[in-house]
C-alpha cells in the first residue's frame, strides 16, 4: 500500500506531521512507500527518508510547487488557471530545484506585497495582516480581503480566501503570476525528476478548477509527465476520465491522500494502481 502525497510540518501553517511522526502512522497503516510533498521546500524530506528507514518505510523525496497555466505572458487578460505540480524522484537538495522553491516563494511574497499596497491605496481593509508575524503571501491576502470587505459577485457558500482569490485573479489580471507549469517541468527534468500535476479534479472555487481534457492535453504537449488520478475528492467519473486521459498521452499515474496532519487519514492505495510511477522513480518491488 502507497500514499504519494502527504505534507510535514515544513509546509508553513497548515500541516502538523514531524517525519517521525509520519513514518509511525504510514506503519500502522501498513504503507510501504509514501512520498513528502510540502509546499515549496524539500526541508523535511531527508529526515522523513531517515526515520522511514529505520522501520522499513520507503519515502520517496517530493515537493508540490505553487504554479499557473499558461503564465508568463505579456497579455494580463490572456486565460490563466492556477494549478499546483508534484516534483518526484530528485535530489531533494539539487541546486536547481532549490533554487526553483526559493523563487516561488520570493515571487508570491513580492505580488503579495505589491497587492497589499494597492488594494489600501483603493480603500479596501486587509484586516490581520499585520498579526501574522511573517510576511504575508498571496492567499494571506485574499483571505483577508474576503474577511473584511463586502466584495462583488461573491458567491454563496464562498470561503474568504476564495472569495478573495477570486477578486484578485479576476479584477485584478496579472497581479498574481506564479511560475509556469512548463516552468516546473522543465526544472524537474532537469534535477532528473517527475512533474505530475496534482489533484486535477478538486474544485476549489477560482482556486482550483477541475482539469479539462484540453488542460491535459497541453500540460501533456509541455512535457508533464504525470496525473494525479487517485486523490479523496475526486469522484468515479473523474477518475475514470483522467485514467483514460493518462492512457492517451501515456502519463504516469499517481495518488495520494494529501494530509497535513494526524486527522487526516494517510491514503492506502495498491501499489499496482501506480506502478509504472513507481518504477520510474526507482522504487523496488
Amino acid at each position: 500500500m502507497i500514499d504519494l502525497h502527504i505534507h510535514t510540518h515544513a509546509t508553513p501553517h497548515h500541516a502538523t506531521w514531524t517525519p517521525e511522526m509520519l513514518a509511525e502512522a504510514a506503519a500502522r497503516a501498513s504503507l510501504r512507500v509514501i512520498a513528502v510533498t510540502d509546499h515549496n521546500t524539500t526541508a523535511t524530506v531527508r529526515a522523513t527518508q531517515e526515520a522511514g528507514a529505520r522501520i522499513g518505510i520507503q519515502v520517496i523525496s517530493g515537493v508540490e510547487i505553487d504554479s499557473g497555466f499558461p503564465a508568463g505572458r505579456s497579455d494580463d487578460l490572456a486565460p490563466f488557471k492556477l494549478w499546483h505540480v508534484l516534483v518526484y524522484g530528485a535530489d531533494p537538495n539539487a541546486p536547481q530545484l532549490q533554487a526553483l522553491c526559493r523563487s516561488v516563494e520570493a515571487r508570491n511574497q513580492a505580488d503579495a506585497a505589491a497587492l497589499r499596497d494597492r488594494l489600501m491605496r483603493a480603500g479596501f481593509r486587509l484586516t490581520g495582516i499585520d498579526e501574522l508575524g511573517r510576511p504575508p503571501n498571496v492567499a494571506d491576502i485574499g483571505t483577508a480581503l474576503g474577511r473584511s470587505n463586502d466584495l462583488p459577485n461573491r458567491l454563496s457558500g464562498e470561503d474568504d480566501e476564495s472569495a478573495g482569490m477570486r477578486y484578485i485573479l479576476t479584477q485584478l489580471p496579472g497581479a498574481y503570476r506564479p511560475p509556469a507549469v512548463d516552468e516546473i517541468i522543465a526544472v524537474a527534468h532537469a534535477v532528473r525528476g517527475v512533474a505530475v500535476l496534482a489533484h486535477p479534479g478538486r474544485s476549489k472555487g477560482v482556486y482550483a478548477i477541475p482539469a479539462t481534457a484540453e488542460d491535459i492535453a497541453a500540460m501533456a504537449a509541455a512535457g508533464l509527465d504525470g496525473i494525479e488520478v487517485y486523490y479523496p475528492t475526486h469522484h468515479p467519473d473523474q477518475v475514470t476520465m483522467y485514467q483514460r486521459l493518462a492512457q492517451r498521452y501515456a502519463l504516469l499515474i499517481t495518488g495520494g491522500s494529501d494530509s497535513h496532519h494526524p486527522h487526516q487519514p494517510l491514503a492506502r492505495l495498491p501499489e499496482g494502481w501506480c506502478q509504472a510511477f513507481l518504477a520510474r522513480v526507482g522504487v523496488s518491488g
